[in-house]
């Protein structure tokens, strides 16, 4: 077996997506073969590490080859590594440096397919038109819910498109996105489901995710419910970012230049390109609560916490189908926490004014608070 070919069958086993003939596939190559036998160890226990990580195997790779200069005692000084990834699992070393480096070359070869395969495709321009393809939209203070001709489930949200073919004829399955969706993708080894949008690309064989990439948001956002994803950005192709259940990837922009940072639920990291990535977890509403933010606007509950006027603002005029302006700075720094359910504008309006200070004037469908 090939050093390719096990590491498509160990992506698709981590991914949960691996079929029965291919399972025995790449038990057999682990029984013969002692190299993919730690190489299948050192991956699952990496994949099974509960904290969070920035899901950049490309620095991952860094930090191991610093431990092989380490082994060999090279004369060069290794680069700096970045803590915010992963710390790998205790593994006592068998051969040393050559065991390093060959869990050095699988981590290699773990990066060049990452996710499910190669995937260098860059994100086309969604403003311009897309021949042949049927086109959805949802207006504001409205839902709209596609079946695909895959048996693929697409619940769009409010101010919200989708561009699709009329079937799926490729060797991969493509849409393309402005707003916010949720998608429920039919399982198809064969032809893996690819989400477009200005911002992100997002590519998966069959599982649950949610989507939202809208034009006048500062961030992207990216929310795994089951199964595995990979997310390249759409002006760095070779990062590939990938998501395990409950965990959510923000995509923002117009950032200071490169920074890394970490906390101690969310590693991020900020690019040359003014482009900072954040890979953080679900976000409850409460603690012990079930209500997951993120996913909410599918039961129609507008939730949501800890959140800065200026990205509240945008997402009410999406949900209420009015156009909101704040006079002042001042004001998109208020941060605010809540849950609506069948109030109006004005009603909301009113319960953020318990909170902080402001006055608002309605003109019709315009409001201006200040």
């Amino acid at each position: 077996m090939t050093d390719e070919r096990f590491t498509e069958l160990l992506t698709k086993f981590l991914a949960g997506e691996i079929s029965t003939d291919e399972n025995t596939e790449l038990e057999q190559a682990i029984r013969v073969n002692e190299s993919f036998r730690d190489r299948y160890n050192y991956f699952k226990g990496y994949w099974k590490k509960n904290e969070s990580s920035a899901g950049n195997s490309k620095l991952l790779f860094d930090k191991i080859k610093v431990r092989i200069e380490a082994e060999a005692d090279a004369e060069k000084e290794a680069e700096p590594v970045h803590e915010l990834i992963y710390t790998a699992p205790v593994i006592q070393p068998k051969t040393g440096f050559n065991y390093w480096r060959q869990i050095a070359a699988g981590l290699f070869l773990f990066t060049a397919i990452a996710g499910i395969y190669q995937y260098t495709k860059k994100s086309p321009n969604l403003n311009t038109p897309l021949a042949g393809l049927q086109v959805k939209q949802a207006p504001p203070r409205s839902k709209s819910t596609i079946i695909l001709t895959d048996g693929t489930k697409v619940v769009l949200n409010s101010a919200s498109e989708l561009k699709y073919p009329a079937s799926f004829d490729g060797k991969t399955r493509d849409v393309y996105l402005t707003g916010e969706a949720f998608f429920d993708v039919h399982k198809d080894h064969q032809h893996p489901f690819i989400v477009h949008t200005n911002k992100m690309n997002v590519r998966v064989l069959g599982t649950a995710f949610d989507v939202k990439s809208y034009s006048n948001d500062r961030s992207s956002e990216t929310t795994l419910i089951r199964g595995m994803i990979e997310v390249t950005l759409a002006d760095r192709p070779s990062d590939r970012i990938i998501l395990k259940p409950k965990e959510k990837l923000i995509v923002q922009r117009d950032l200071p230049d490169y920074r890394i940072e970490k906390t101690l639920k969310q590693a991020s990291r900020e690019t040359g390109t003014g482009v900072k990535y954040t890979l953080t977890s679900l976000t409850y509403f409460k603690n012990h609560d079930t209500t997951v933010v993120e996913t909410s606007w599918l039961n129609d509950h507008f939730v949501f916490k800890d959140e800065d006027f200026a990205t509240l603002s945008n997402r009410m005029e999406r949900f209420y189908g009015v156009s909101i302006k704040l006079d002042n700075d001042n004001l998109k720094k208020y941060r605010f926490t809540g849950t609506f359910k069948n109030e109006n504008i004005k009603e909301a309006l009113d319960v953020l004014r318990l909170t902080e200070t402001f006055h608002y004037k309605m003109n019709g469908a315009l409001i201006n608070i200040y």
